[in-house]
């Protein structure tokens, strides 16, 4: 795997491997990865480290993979705080009293499919399985955000709505922040139908290297593609931004994926917080 500043390594600790941006960590502001799929205790079609309550897992194996995973960051896994995605457009702030919102089934109550916070040591989590996470981290101020962006996202311009949001809620500039696209499905793995097509030309998003036709009569997709340039839109250096250049469909050794195993499969969590403090002693 590649390791230059603008991409994605890979880190193992025994059976258990994650992810994390080579741009983020040599930050030095934050703590982030981003789970596989290897080194939990699920079976079945969500073998083994699936994070997610939703996926179909018993709670006690979910609680579990968080345990072990969050163990490796010296973080709580019952403090963590997530949302319920709903592959819209929202955007929530988030601060001390929301943690552990989203640690427990049912306990996620804000409806949002990204989270902002200012609050040192909170550890911001969402779930993927082919959409896109989009971490970002300021580099003047105290601040970071986490998005999900899959198909419905990137029409709608999520992307550049966060970083728009960032800029009139905190007064961020755009080109001091940091941003890190999660692995994605690709084109050559996702296809849409021809309405879906036509939506995507409509939003500006008709060019060759975005959609394109397949043998099929669908069209080929690509969701990574819009989601970074939706970042240069938004002001973003594109040095600035950290690319995984994994395939979620292609790589089922490391990745759960929602299209390839026909929707019977797990998540991976992504998630940031803001360094200072986030090593405390209450540890599980």
């Amino acid at each position: 795997m590649a390791m230059s500043n603008r991409s994605f390594s890979l880190s193992k600790h025994g059976n258990l491997a994650y992810l994390h941006a080579t741009l983020l960590s040599t930050s030095n502001l934050v703590e982030h990865a981003f789970s596989t799929r290897t080194g939990g205790c699920s079976t079945g079609n969500l073998a083994s480290l699936n994070m997610a309550f939703h996926a179909g897992d018993s709670a006690a194996r979910v609680l579990e993979n968080r345990r072990r995973f969050f163990k490796l960051f010296q973080a709580d896994y019952r403090q963590i705080v997530s949302a319920i995605q709903v592959h819209g457009t929202q955007i929530a702030a988030f601060g001390s009293s929301h943690k552990g919102a989203g640690a427990l089934p049912q306990s996620a109550k804000v409806r949002c499919d990204a989270l902002v916070t200012t609050e040192p040591g909170l550890v911001l989590s969402a779930y993927a399985a082919d959409c896109q996470l989009l971490y970002f981290c300021a580099l003047d101020r105290p601040l970071v955000a986490l998005a999900h962006a899959g198909k419905q996202g990137a029409l709608r311009g999520f992307g550049l709505k966060v970083v728009q949001c960032l800029e009139k809620w905190y007064r961020v500039r755009p080109d001091r922040l940091l941003a890190a696209l999660s692995p994605v499905i690709c084109r050559s793995c996702y296809q849409v139908g021809s309405e879906d097509a036509e939506a995507f030309r409509q939003a500006g998003w008709g060019a060759i290297s975005y959609l394109e036709p397949a043998d099929s009569g669908n069209y080929q997709l690509d969701l990574g593609a819009i989601n970074h340039d939706q970042l240069l839109t938004a002001g973003l250096i594109d040095d600035n931004i950290a690319l995984s250049g994994l395939c979620t469909s292609c790589n089922p050794e490391l990745f759960y994926s929602y299209r390839r195993d026909l929707g019977k499969t797990g998540r991976m969590i992504g998630f940031i917080a803001i360094k200072t403090e986030l090593r405390g002693n209450d540890i599980g």
